[in-house]
């Protein structure tokens, strides 16, 4: 059996990614973790161990965050941080679109 397997080495690895995915998401969409937390449903001490790798997730908190965050659970799985960076930015640049063009609505009928 392979010895990093025994060692529990994957689950450490995994956990990593993960923590690691869940705080750049969480700072990209400019949330504490206690406002992540309130918008989760999940306490920012939980979080908080996630993103140290303290702690594993259960398929129903991937769906939480996934959902407060505006992303797929996929996301939070991705190992490169270039294929991070991609997978999420068409995401926000749309939204950031949507935003100027309300503004830009709102101003041109005030």
């Amino acid at each position: 059996m392979n010895e990093d397997i025994m060692q529990g080495q994957p689950k450490r690895q995994i956990r990593t990614i993960f923590g690691r995915n869940l705080k750049r998401l969480r700072e990209k969409a400019k949330f504490s973790q206690i406002e992540l937390a309130l918008e989760s449903g999940i306490t920012h001490n939980f979080i908080n161990d996630i993103e140290h790798a303290k702690r594993g997730v259960s398929l129903d908190t991937i769906e939480k965050l996934s959902r407060a965050l505006c992303v797929s659970p996929h996301t939070f799985f991705i190992e490169d941080e270039a294929a991070l960076e991609k997978d999420i930015s068409p995401y926000p640049e749309h939204i950031e679109s949507l935003i100027k063009a309300v503004e830009d609505f709102r101003s041109h009928y005030e």
